[in-house]
This record gives C-alpha cells, sequence and structure tokens, in this order.
C-alpha cells in the first residue's frame, strides 16, 4: 500500500513549491496540497519557474525533485476571453493556491479553431495567455480542446500545423506544457487511433523543442488511462498522460482505474477535474471530491480545476457579473470557494464569507422546469430536463439531462432508451452515454460504466446539448 506523501512544501531558490517527499503523511481537511505557488513569449526563460521533467510515474523540476502542480484551466477561450489577463491569474496564484493555468481552445464547436474560428486572433489570445501567465509566475498549458469533434485524427494536420507553430515560438521556455487532445471520445476512437494521431502531433512538437513537457489524453473523455499504461507511446520522450474526472459521476471504479494505472508506473496528469457532474453542472459532491484530492496527494499527482469563467453553471469559480480584471474572494462561487480550501487550507470565513457545509450546497437553477418522463419494461424509470438555452450564429442551443432509475430487485444491463422532440434538432455535445437523432427522436445510449445500473440506483449525469433552428423540447 503507498503511504501518503509529505506535501510540506520545499521553496525553490528561484520561487516555486513542490512536494517534498511521497512517504510520510500530512492530512489537512479536505486533503489540501498546501504548497505555495512558484516573463514572456518565446524562447527567453522565465527566471522563477523551472523546467519539468518526467522520471519514471512523476513530475521533476531540474534539481530532480519532485512536482506537484495545481492549477485553474480556463473554460473555451473564444467563449470567454475576458478572463484571460495576468490580473485575474494573479490572483488565481495570491488567493487559490494556482501554479499552473491551462489556455483551454476549442478546436470545433462554435468558433472552435478548426470549424470557422478565427485562428489568427486565437493564437494571439493563446500568446496573451501565455505571457500573461508566466508574468504572474504560473506555469501554462495550450490545450488542443478535442470534445465533439470526438476522433483527434479529424483535424490531425491542422494539429500538427498547429503545435508545430506554437512549439517554434515558445522552443526552451520551461514554462511551456502542450495538451495534445483534452478529451477523445466516440465509438470508433481507441487508444491505438489516439496514440497514433499523438505520436504524429509529438514529432511536430519535438523538431523544435526536444525537451517540452507534453500532455496526451486517452479515450472515452480521458478515462482510459489503463489502456495507455499498456500500450506506451514510442519515442514520446517528455511525456505524460491525462486522466480527467467529475466527481459526483466518477468514483470508485475511476479511482481503481487510476490506481491500476499508478502500480503499472503510468505518468499519469489530471489536466481537467471538478466535483460536478459530469456535464460540468448538477450538484457538488464534496466527499467524491475529497476522496479523490487525497488519491491524488497521495500518488503526487498534479491537477487542474475547471473553470475560470463566471458562467451559470455548477463548474464556473466566479459568480456571474465578476469582473474579470479584478475578481475577489467575495466573487466565489460555491465550488470557487471549495477549490480554495483544497488547494490552500483557507476557508472563506476567515475572510468574512460564509463557507457553507457539505449539506448546504445549493442546486444550480435550471430555464425550463418541462421534463420528459417514461417507464420501461426493463424496470427504469426516466426523466429527461432540458436546462439552459442559449443562442448563437443564429441557432437555439439547449442543455438536457437525463436520471435514469432502475425500480427492481435486479439490475438492468446494455439499456437504451427513445425520446421523441417537438422539432429537429442536432447533437452538438454530449457526455456519459451515445447520443444519436433519427427522425425527431433522441436516442440515448451509456457509456460503458453507466451500461450496468443495479437495484434501486439512479443515474443522473448523462446529458447533451441540441442545436436546432428554434425551441425543441421533449414530447
Amino acid at each position: 500500500m503507498r503511504q501518503s506523501p509529505s506535501f510540506i512544501p520545499l521553496i525553490f531558490a528561484l520561487g516555486l513549491s513542490a512536494c517534498t517527499s511521497r512517504t510520510s503523511p500530512a492530512a489537512q481537511t479536505p486533503d489540501s496540497v498546501q504548497s505555495s505557488p512558484a516573463s514572456e513569449s518565446g524562447s527567453q526563460e522565465p527566471e522563477s519557474l523551472r523546467a519539468l521533467h518526467v522520471e519514471g510515474d512523476q513530475l521533476m523540476d531540474d534539481q530532480n525533485n519532485p512536482v506537484v502542480l495545481q492549477g485553474y484551466s480556463t473554460f473555451g477561450i473564444a467563449w470567454k476571453p475576458e478572463f484571460v489577463n495576468e490580473s485575474c491569474f494573479q490572483f488565481l496564484k495570491d488567493e487559490m493556491g494556482s501554479q499552473v493555468i491551462r489556455l483551454a481552445m476549442y478546436t470545433a464547436d462554435s468558433q472552435g479553431y478548426c470549424t470557422g474560428g478565427n485562428q489568427e486572433q486565437l493564437k494571439e489570445l493563446i500568446d496573451k495567455g501565455v505571457q500573461a501567465a508566466q508574468a504572474a509566475g504560473q506555469y501554462v498549458i495550450i490545450d488542443w480542446h478535442i470534445l465533439s469533434d470526438g476522433n483527434p485524427a479529424q483535424h490531425q494536420q491542422q494539429a500538427v500545423e498547429f503545435f508545430r507553430e506554437m512549439s517554434a515560438r515558445y522552443a526552451g521556455n520551461p514554462a511551456v506544457i502542450y495538451e495534445i487532445c483534452n478529451e477523445p471520445n466516440g465509438a470508433d476512437v481507441t487508444w491505438a487511433s489516439v496514440k497514433s494521431y499523438a505520436e504524429t502531433a509529438i514529432q511536430a512538437i519535438r523538431r523544435n523543442d526536444s525537451e517540452a513537457l507534453i500532455l496526451v489524453g486517452t479515450p472515452q473523455w480521458c478515462q482510459q488511462e489503463t489502456e495507455a499504461a499498456a500500450d506506451l507511446l514510442e519515442n514520446a520522450g517528455n511525456a505524460m498522460y491525462t486522466v480527467h474526472f467529475y466527481a459526483a459521476t466518477h468514483k470508485d471504479q475511476q479511482r481503481k482505474d487510476l490506481e491500476t494505472a499508478r502500480k503499472a508506473e503510468l505518468p499519469m496528469f489530471v489536466s481537467e477535474f471538478g466535483i460536478t457532474e459530469a456535464s460540468g453542472n448538477g450538484t457538488l459532491d464534496t466527499q467524491s471530491g475529497r476522496e479523490w484530492i487525497s488519491l491524488l496527494n497521495q500518488d503526487g499527482i498534479s491537477r487542474i480545476a475547471w473553470a475560470i469563467s463566471d458562467k451559470e453553471e455548477s463548474s464556473s469559480i466566479f459568480k456571474p457579473g465578476t469582473n474579470p480584471e479584478h475578481p475577489s474572494l467575495s466573487d466565489l462561487t460555491e465550488w470557487g470557494q471549495w477549490l480554495r480550501w483544497a488547494y490552500t487550507g483557507k476557508d472563506t470565513i476567515a475572510s468574512g464569507q460564509k463557507q457553507k457545509s457539505d449539506n448546504e450546497v445549493e442546486e444550480p437553477r435550471n430555464s425550463s422546469a418541462e421534463t420528459a418522463s417514461q417507464s420501461g419494461e426493463n424496470g427504469l424509470e426516466a426523466v429527461l430536463t432540458p436546462g439552459n438555452t442559449w443562442q448563437s450564429e443564429g441557432l437555439t442551443f439547449t442543455q438536457f439531462g437525463l436520471a435514469v432509475t432502475n425500480t427492481t430487485d435486479q439490475p438492468v444491463s446494455g439499456w437504451a432508451l427513445s425520446f421523441p422532440f417537438t422539432g429537429e434538432a442536432a447533437i452538438d455535445q454530449s457526455w456519459n452515454g451515445s447520443i444519436t437523432v433519427n427522425d425527431n427522436t433522441v436516442t440515448i445510449k451509456p457509456a460503458p460504466y453507466h451500461t450496468r445500473i443495479e437495484p434501486g440506483q439512479t443515474v443522473s449525469d448523462i446529458g447533451f446539448i441540441t442545436k436546432s433552428d428554434g425551441p425543441v423540447k421533449p414530447q
């Protein structure tokens, strides 16, 4: 059994704190990391940040001290560009325990880099983010944020060109980390296909920078790290494999998978996590969140929280209307307060705010109370609930969440559900399931970890976003 590491920070001469030992416990509720945070773009090396490399399964600095980074991911930078600024990143470092900023640039979806987004403006925003993070004394991840495009091979050539340009621009800069595929997903996406893409993208980076740290996603929304552990990348050099989790959705089985990969000495980096459901919405599961943080602490795994945003959803760390140039502790949502606690051990009560207890977390508000219910012959009861609705580029986008309950005394496996809709719609995004549309009927099949529903169990984290010419809803 692994022992919990000590997270008493070693303050490097040039300003970065990291874990000094992985052998003795130092627990504080809720298992806070208790590490203090550690510029210019281009190849000039910032004096405050050390080069990082992977040794075995552990991230290390240039003095071979173990490093465990903690930080925050932006929302899609095309959608929330105002939060990409030095003042915000400095606040996250000083008050929120951040050591690394992740710049999430969607490749598809609205304004995606490969689907009609202004590529030059997006690259300028990436550069602004790199400079702002370094000025705030933080590492920065350039994230090729695959989601609705699923298979990274779909835009492989554009990815190669993008990373060739980025790695030439930031060659030799130890602050810059490359994440080459956010969340590969889809029935046809295997580790073999992701591995093929990754090895090609990595070669493009290595032509310009042989030492840069590279993060590689695994299939099914970064949930198949055990497959990567059984078939490692070839000639990847300084690379780690990413794991994502949302604590209200991903629990014991996903934690077991991480431990299995850890025993195989796979170098892992949690480049995105939350304690909401996988949709980014729903209630906060603080108990599961504490279990995850404890496990990451035990195994010395870096972690980045989603998301630097004031969007009205559970995974935003800021309340709606927060000034992105001057955020404050009073702007923190329940999730933001929990993260500050988890990252620094500081309770917001000490800053004049009320920190709610675990059982006082509020559920987010839905924009619509209209739901569709059905009972299946297999003993499942399902409720499909519309959530937020918004307009973009002349289309209507609506988020839907599905709750499925097994009302029988026997497990139910291999299920599928269909809901007729009032109009024609396409699926823009989905999570924790396979969602298809045919003749205005939406069919929902579960992700592998939801195929079996135990007696009395409710699965409530499956969802999708429709896009249509006008409002649509289940009949």
